[in-house]
């Protein structure tokens, strides 16, 4: 047993060595694949976004991006994208012969009024505005003139008696233009109207209480003229009366 004792001290440690050298070369082989391994690393999918939506985090709400207004083709507009301001006609008179007549044309502080008459038996009194270079005036009838005009002339259409024609007159200067003459007669009221071109001649036609009278021709100095005998007194025709 005394020779025994060292033998089986020594086996014991070297037992005890092995099991130390076997954990030790299993913890090297764990440490090894630890290192070469790749991560596992779950990598989120981005997020889908709509064409026209901003994505935000979760727990907040999605808003489309804010829409700049563009005006329409061949609108002009002003800085803030408003329609710009209407502005007024510039003033003018302008006269010449139609094909129904002859016509004069007044335009003053974006208001218009207009005359055709043939001398013989048809005139119309027109009115309406004028804005932005252009007129649109209306009668009785169903009368109307339409058109633009500048410092030049005047052009558009003008219907009357169910008749459209084209209108292209110019302006013309003091004394010429239309001339216009209203009284009472008896009770009956007395509306006339006289168009001298620069040529000198004259074109009028004259109602009493809305029968046909004949005027005389208009004295531009002073205004007098007749009707069937009345005396009266023409003056440039204002839109605004």
């Amino acid at each position: 047993m005394k020779r025994n004792g060292p033998m089986l001290t020594l086996l014991a440690g070297i037992g005890v060595a092995a099991v130390l050298f076997l954990l030790s070369l299993q913890a090297t082989r764990n440490a090894d694949a630890a290192l070469t391994a790749p991560a596992a690393v779950a990598s989120a999918p981005e997020p889908r976004v709509k064409a026209g939506v901003v994505a935000v985090p979760d727990g907040g709400r999605a808003s489309s991006p804010p829409v700049a207004r563009v005006p329409t083709a061949g609108t002009p507009t002003t800085a803030d994208g408003q329609p710009p301001a209407q502005q007024p006609t510039p003033d003018g008179s302008y006269a010449g012969r139609l094909t129904a007549g002859t016509l004069a044309l007044t335009i003053k502080g974006g208001k218009a009024i207009a005359y055709v008459c043939d001398g013989r038996r048809t005139e119309a009194w027109l009115k309406g505005t004028a804005r932005d270079g252009r007129f649109d005036l209306s009668g009785k009838n169903g009368a109307t003139l339409t058109g633009t005009a500048d410092k030049r002339h005047a052009t558009g259409r003008i219907t009357l008696n169910g008749r459209t024609s084209d209108v292209d007159i110019a302006t013309v200067r003091k004394p010429s233009g239309l001339y216009r003459a209203t009284a009472d007669v008896r009770g009956a009221k007395l509306v006339g109207g006289w168009i001298v071109l620069e040529d000198g001649s004259q074109v009028g036609l004259a109602t009493i209480g809305g029968r046909p009278a004949t005027p005389s021709r208009v004295d531009v100095t002073t205004g007098r003229a007749t009707v069937d005998g009345t005396p009266v007194t023409a003056t440039p025709a204002d839109p605004a009366r």
